[in-house]
């Protein structure tokens, strides 16, 4: 049971808005020099990466800045910017 309006809800929740079998970059967090990253894998599973982090099979995080991560795809760098 919610407490919540159904305005509210209807104004909070969009269908479809995340790829569901895609790597998606939902948030970010921290200090500047120590940013974190919230990915959501293409499992449904939610974990907090940082700089350095290995996202197994799909790369590791080089970077993570306001505009969203950098990661290493066997050589290749891609960048990921923030759902919007």
């Amino acid at each position: 049971m919610t407490n919540t309006s159904p305005s509210v809800q209807s104004l909070a929740t969009h269908a479809g808005a995340l790829e569901m079998r895609r790597l998606t970059l939902i948030g970010l967090f921290g200090p500047a020099e120590a940013m974190q990253g919230l990915l959501r894998l293409p499992s449904g599973k939610i974990v907090t990466v940082a700089k350095g982090a290995q996202i197994s099979p799909l790369g590791r995080v080089v970077a993570i800045d306001a505009e969203g991560l950098v990661i290493d795809q066997n050589g290749t760098l891609a960048r990921m910017p923030i759902l919007n």
